[in-house]
């Protein structure tokens, strides 16, 4: 007895392939996908605790700039502390009260634990990561 060969034979040979495709691209995209750095996740919690009681909007979290430094500066003064940190974070966002609107750009120390320890205000915008590691030993 001789078969004949149906015609959609090779469509369903195409479409079978197209799923096996797609099936490979998204376990390949969610199996690569690296996650959030642990030190930016530190920086971005510290910001939203301290800001928790207005309306406050993450705009930017840089990746970290790695240096170890011994005694770091805090506050909005800039005061030396006797705590060490292994990184630095630049976090900028804004806050709004009463109908005002303000925007920050804060360092956030961060130890080699991931435990963001405290923050400085940016003194030197895009040049943050230098600042950081004049503070370095």
């Amino acid at each position: 007895m001789i078969e004949a060969e149906s015609p959609y034979r090779h469509t369903i040979r195409w479409e079978y392939a197209m799923r096996r495709s797609i099936a490979f691209v998204f376990l390949f995209v969610a199996g690569c996908e690296t996650g959030q750095n642990p030190d930016t996740v530190a920086a971005r919690e510290l910001v939203r605790s301290l800001y928790s009681n207005v309306d406050a909007t993450i705009l930017v979290v840089e990746e970290p700039e790695y240096a170890t430094i011994p005694k770091i500066r805090r506050g909005s003064g800039g005061t030396l502390s006797d705590k060490s940190a292994a990184c630095g974070v630049r976090v900028k966002f804004e806050w709004r009260y009463g109908g005002r609107t303000t925007h920050d750009d804060w360092v956030v120390w961060v130890t080699s634990d991931h435990k963001a320890v405290d923050w400085v205000g940016n003194p030197d915008g895009d040049k943050w990561r230098p600042y950081v590691r004049s503070l370095a030993k």
